[in-house]
């Protein structure tokens, strides 16, 4: 028996058979996402963004991937249109821009995660607009967490094309065949006006989402409005439920909880009535956060003594979905832990480990348990051995062009050279060779196992946090060669 979905935010559960509900799907009766509804929802937040990973992706490398991120449990798949560096795509200007190629291509991979039954979802941060947007008047007002191309609505104009900016994405998304079952609304990280007439912002963000909800129903009927609960405070979380208790009971199907950087658990908040608790759950770094191994400035991570305590503690506090929230592929292998752990498809982070280096990397049991250990180790990867690890990856198993493997080799690489750099600000020849070392590893992981190019913003190599750079960045090229007389 399973149970179905019948009504967006209101779960109502029949028990039918099996054959009944095959009987449904091959009728079409019985959507991807409602077959999905009695399984845990377990959502990748893939938001292409930055020159990253998915926002370059091919078509076929996204299906792969995400058809993996399948496999592991993930069920629902979410994007946002950042608009950095971007026009406006619908403006008419006949030049095809940036912002037209980013967005048909997210377009194409929203039609590819609903092609493989997930759920598609959009998120969006509301007065975050376009570049060509940013006039001076509009401009919204800077503050803690608050950044970006951000205008206010408040501002007499900016109000009407925050709101025309969605209606043509919702409009582009059903011309095109994609059937959004929600949009995911943050306030900040891009968002925020710190206007005295914006505040308090977290309402000011309420009303601006629930217009942009009726205007997203317009076009996707049963569209759902989530929440995404990145950097919020206490006092806003009590606001937000009291506000939206009393002027849009119900609207609130979920809020995803911000868990901060090396808890494993959501806080105690209020929520509307009848909004599920989920919890947004950063994948993009090992066990702990410091020092720094984040968003791939230093190879693939993974942090299974996290992850695991993360989904235990989730449980105790009834969280019912998880966000993850995802920069690229680097992560392949904490996103295997998070969906399988949470969806109870394997009972622990070793359960996992093995179960993937079985489909991965053509392990038997024996080398599955080697490379378990292995894997496990980079959990704290300041803590590894580099050139022990190298040399134990020449013997574990798997295709030596997998990317999978690969990038893992060259994480090995450029952890063995950051430990033969060092500290210190005199950079003698040997020094200068090893960072040099460090950075062709880094040149292999971007564009022969990533396929990435020029990175903007936090993933950019200046981000870095090995403690040599700043100093190594300061070094002065040699003096060009003289012409001879």
């Amino acid at each position: 028996a399973v149970g179905f979905e019948f009504t967006p935010g209101k779960s109502r559960m029949i028990r039918i058979s099996s054959l009944t509900l095959m009987a449904l799907t091959v009728l079409g009766w019985v959507t991807p996402t409602a077959r999905a509804a009695e399984a845990p929802f377990c959502e990748l937040y893939a938001a292409g963004h930055f020159g990253n990973w998915y926002e370059v992706a091919g078509v076929n490398e996204m299906r792969r991937v995400l058809a993996e991120a399948k496999y592991w449990g993930f069920n629902r798949y979410a994007d946002w249109f950042d608009a950095t560096d971007c026009v406006d795509p619908f403006s008419g200007d006949p030049q095809y821009s940036l912002a037209n190629a980013l967005w048909d291509l997210k377009r194409t991979h929203f039609r590819t995660a609903q092609s493989l039954g997930m759920a598609t979802d959009l998120a969006f941060s509301p007065n975050h607009v376009y570049r060509d947007q940013l006039k001076p008047e509009w401009l919204a007002k800077r503050g803690p967490r608050i950044q970006g191309q951000l205008i206010c609505p408040h501002q007499p104009g900016a109000r009407e094309a925050i709101l025309k900016n969605y209606q043509n994405l919702f409009a582009d998304l059903a011309k095109a065949g994609v059937n959004l079952t929600a949009i995911n609304a943050a306030p900040y990280d891009y968002g925020g006006c710190a206007c005295d007439q914006c505040k308090p912002w977290i309402i000011t963000f309420a009303q601006l989402s629930l217009d942009i909800h009726k205007i997203a129903r317009t076009y996707h009927p049963k569209v759902e409005l989530h929440f995404i609960g990145w950097w919020w405070t206490a006092e806003e979380h009590k606001l937000f439920a009291e506000w939206m208790d009393e002027h849009a009971p119900g609207v609130a199907v979920s809020m995803s909880l911000h868990i901060p950087y090396d808890q494993t658990g959501v806080a105690d908040v209020p929520l509307p009535k009848g909004c599920r608790k989920h919890a947004f759950v950063h994948i993009g770094y090992p066990d702990r956060s410091v020092p720094r191994d984040i968003y791939a400035k230093t190879g693939p991570v993974m942090a299974p003594k996290r992850i695991a305590a993360t989904v235990t503690n989730l449980s105790a506090q009834s969280v019912t979905g998880v966000m993850a929230y995802s920069e690229g592929i680097y992560d392949d292998v904490n996103k295997a832990l998070l969906g399988a752990l949470f969806t109870g498809r394997q009972k622990t982070s070793r359960d996992v480990l093995l179960a993937y280096s079985k489909r991965y990397f053509g392990a038997d049991d024996a080398q599955a348990r080697q490379w378990a250990d292995w894997l496990t180790a980079w959990g704290a990867p300041y803590s590894v051995d580099a050139a022990v690890a190298q040399k134990a990856l020449d013997h574990l198993s798997g295709d030596p062009t997998s990317w999978r493997r690969r990038q893992w080799e060259l994480k090995a690489d450029m952890f063995a050279a950051n430990q033969a750099i060092g500290t210190g600000d005199a950079w003698t020849p040997e020094r200068l060779a090893h960072a040099d070392e460090f950075w062709a590893a880094e040149e292999k992981l971007q564009r022969e196992v990533y396929g990435i190019g020029p990175l903007r913003h936090i993933l950019n190599r200046r981000f870095i946090e090995m403690p040599w750079y700043q100093s190594w960045a300061k070094q002065k090229p040699p003096p060009a060669p003289q012409p001879e007389q």
